[in-house]
């Protein structure tokens, strides 16, 4: 009862104009940047071991560029409630769509993955403009009020959330049911437990543990592996492109398509590193403390 008070709250926000949600967000900059410095010294820190040739000015820019991208995160997410499917491509355009509708008219599941970069949330729109049904891999919140309010923001048509302990036997039960299309949205750039890491490679001049989930779907079931970029152009607008990292026929080595996934990500972080988020402990475990065997 309680989430779907504050969701009806949430829902009357959104028909706030995109200027005043913008004024909205440069307040919130205000307050997690300048004010209380929210998780400034994880920022920094990231920051200085994966930039280290930049100067501490050119650092301290890319974490201003951070915190306003993070600020828009929050208005960005009331805005999403309202957009209707008419202008899902509006809000966010994928430039080369012709490649996911061919997939679409070969009838080719598809998993597509992401990183924390941009409003990563709106990827969901992205995909859904296409006409692809969505499967969209979340992790449960140990709040249930959270977890619950989370879901009716998220809710869209053609989308399905999907708990990440249940991706596998999902996956199994649309194979099986023979229905339309669909994608498996993953963002896979999270810190993997510390019991579940398995696989490490260099990303952002670091020894960086790496999710291998999204990889071994593509492999099981021979679905293509796709990564998508964003561009963002201003508040509530952003730019996409996806491209092919599997094409899940070629014969390749164990872990390759997570070093491409992790390779490709860099390139995007590098071009625009204040759109990454960095203020999550990415690199919290070291090597010597969490090899699994």
């Amino acid at each position: 009862m309680g989430s779907r008070i504050i969701f009806l709250l949430i829902k009357g926000l959104s028909w706030i104009p995109d200027g005043v949600l913008n004024g909205f967000s440069r307040v919130v900059y205000f307050i997690i940047y300048q004010v209380i410095g929210y998780r400034r010294e994880i920022v920094t820190k990231n920051l200085a071991n994966s930039f280290p040739e930049l100067s501490p000015a050119r650092r301290d820019e890319i974490s201003r560029g951070f915190y306003r991208q993070f600020s828009d995160i929050v208005p960005e997410m009331i805005r999403f409630i309202r957009i209707k499917p008419k202008n899902y491509s509006r809000r966010i355009h994928v430039t080369n769509q012709d490649l996911l509708r061919n997939y679409l008219d070969e009838k080719k599941n598809l998993v597509i993955v992401s990183g924390h970069f941009g409003n990563w949330e709106w990827n969901i729109l992205a995909i859904l403009a296409t006409g692809y049904r969505l499967l969209a891999v979340y992790k449960p919140q140990s709040s249930l009020l959270a977890d619950d309010l989370m879901k009716k923001i998220r809710q869209k048509p053609g989308l399905t959330l999907l708990p990440m302990k249940e991706t596998v036997r999902a996956i199994h039960r649309e194979q099986e049911s023979n229905s339309d299309p669909f994608v498996l949205l993953l963002v896979a750039d999270q810190i993997p437990a510390q019991g579940d890491i398995h696989f490490r490679t260099p990303f952002l001049n670091q020894d960086t543990a790496f999710f291998t989930g999204g990889e071994k779907i593509a492999r099981k079931f021979r679905m293509p592996l796709l990564y998508i970029d964003q561009e963002k152009l201003t508040f509530g607008r952003y730019r996409a492109k996806v491209e092919t990292l599997f094409d899940g026929t070629e014969a390749l080595p164990e872990n390759a398509i997570t070093e491409r996934f992790a390779a490709r990500l860099e390139t995007s972080v590098r071009r625009n590193p204040g759109l990454w988020l960095w203020s999550h402990r990415r690199w919290k475990y070291p090597r010597t403390e969490t090899i699994s065997k």
